[in-house]
């Protein structure tokens, strides 16, 4: 097992922050992620998941230290609802160690490469000056998104523990996945107890490792088109609406529970807002049913693109697209009206970045 632990480490990285943060007498841990970080386990709410395991790891470690752990994770995030979630609260945090996960709902296209490597970014940026670590998992089928978040690893200089290629390399000595999760993508206690062992395994390393002399941020490694992503709630004074009302509710998650409903059978029932952006976003409520309507998006009086309330990867949760983007940043006046209005259909939040 232990051999697999040290598989697990792809890039160890420059320890200068991580040491930095270690010097401190509070010290604040932060996570973001999917719903294995939130603690899912295909059934409930692992009270001691991953994330619990690594806060008492440093307990242990640092006694004479005060550690607060952040899970600022939510179900179905990607690294675009991460860059939100940045904006809502690892802002006003300041973390002093920030650990990442996204490698099983990232997908690999151009603009989720560019969302994950502006959320490091961003990340490596704040005024805390925090130590950064990858999370790379994989589901059932072998999927990961974390050849491109290697690669992000080994430009930045940060950590990134591979737990994916360790369960491969398990799986193919005969290691069965249902040790690891009860479903094909959730672990279950033993595999949060392992997913924190590889991070372990990591963390030993880079404490054991003489301090590194200082560390710097490198230029861009793809683009850092989204590392300003600021969100736009729905019901700010900024958005004008006809034939949508205010909703709260928990059910799309604490950081997406606010937003604009439609009120069903209200013709020509539109949302309108303006602002300077090269890049539009936009976080919705899908449904893999006929639950919700289309929306069609025009830019400037001109038809941009459909938003999609019905979608196979959907689930009656939050979505955050990136819909438009312009070669350079401008103003512009966005409307959104919705195409079958006997249906739903509820926007939670613009990005524009």
């Amino acid at each position: 097992m232990n051999n697999n632990l040290i598989d697990s480490l792809y890039h160890s990285g420059n320890n200068f922050r991580l040491k930095k943060a270690l010097e401190k007498e509070q010290i604040k841990l932060a996570f973001i992620g999917g719903s294995v970080t939130k603690g899912w386990d295909g059934k409930g709410y692992i009270s001691e998941n991953y994330t619990c395991h690594i806060k008492k790891y440093f307990s242990d470690l640092y006694p004479d230290k005060h550690f607060e752990s952040y899970n600022l994770s939510t179900e179905s995030a990607n690294s675009f609802i991460g860059l939100s979630i940045t904006g809502k609260v690892i802002d006003d945090i300041l973390p002093d160690i920030v650990f990442i996960e996204y490698a099983v709902n990232n997908e690999c296209g151009h603009d989720q490469i560019v969302s994950y490597e502006s959320l490091v970014k961003r990340i490596l940026a704040l005024p805390s000056s925090p130590a950064v670590a990858l999370v790379l998992l994989m589901n059932q089928s072998l999927y990961s998104s974390q050849g491109y978040m290697k690669r992000i690893s080994s430009h930045y200089d940060i950590t990134s523990v591979s737990v994916a290629d360790s369960l491969k390399k398990m799986l193919d000595e005969g290691f069965q996945w249902s040790v690891y999760a009860d479903d094909t993508i959730h672990p279950n206690r033993w595999g949060h107890r392992y997913i924190a062992d590889c991070i372990i395994n990591a963390l030993d390393n880079m404490i054991s490792s003489e301090m590194a002399d200082s560390y710097c941020i490198p230029e861009p490694l793809y683009s850092l088109d989204f590392a300003d992503y600021q969100a736009v709630s729905a019901v700010s004074e900024n958005v004008l609406s006809e034939g949508f009302e205010k909703i709260e509710c928990v059910e799309y998650g604490e950081y997406f529970n606010t937003g604009l409903k439609m009120i069903p059978g209200t013709k020509g029932a539109k949302i309108c807002v303006e602002g300077e952006f090269k890049n539009l976003f936009a976080a919705f409520v899908h449904d893999k049913t006929d639950r919700f309507s289309d929306a069609e998006l025009f830019i400037d009086n001109e038809k941009k693109a459909v938003l999609q309330g019905r979608s196979i990867y959907g689930w009656g949760n939050v979505t955050l697209r990136n819909i438009y983007a312009f070669e350079s940043k401008g103003h512009h006046k966005v409307e959104l009206k919705i195409k079958d209005t006997k249906k739903e259909f509820i926007l939670i939040e613009f990005g524009i970045a």
